[in-house]
């Protein structure tokens, strides 16, 4: 029973990064306008992050409630990476980007260190990384 759920988990998991990344953004983008793309996408980048760190210490615990058979090894160590990378992609660079729109809100010159462009890119990064190794997971698990 507990390897259906991680299976379950798995796949809503990778699911849901594939179809946000994927499909809903870039649709945003191209049917509302920038600003308002930008704060929705945003939000659903959040409900992400928040959601891939729940379903990753779910998976860990019901892992460990089975004495690491839905899992395995393979999978342990593929969950824990995605989570280290939302935590990087989503809780790492949200603060440095927030800060560099405000000082172009503020009409401030941003420092090189907090450029916008850059880190949006390491976050996309990061987020693609975790995607594929979402689609590790769904295949690695039990």
């Amino acid at each position: 029973m507990m390897a259906t759920v991680v299976r379950l988990l798995a796949a809503l998991w990778c699911g849901a990064l594939w179809t946000i990344g994927l499909l809903v953004v870039p649709l945003l983008f191209s049917q509302l306008e920038p600003m308002r793309a930008a704060a929705t996408a945003g939000s659903l980048f959040r409900l992400l992050a928040y959601g891939g760190l729940v379903v990753a210490l779910s998976m860990l615990l019901l892992d460990r409630l089975g004495r690491g058979l839905p899992l395995g090894a393979a999978g342990r160590r593929t969950v824990l990476v995605m989570a280290v990378g939302v935590g990087l992609g989503y809780f790492g660079t949200r603060p440095v980007m927030d800060y560099g729109r405000a000082l172009i809100a503020a009409g401030q010159a941003v420092p090189a260190w907090a450029d916008f462009g850059t880190w949006h890119g390491v976050s996309s990064v990061l987020y693609f990384l975790v995607a594929v190794l979402g689609l590790r997971l769904v295949a690695v698990v039990r």
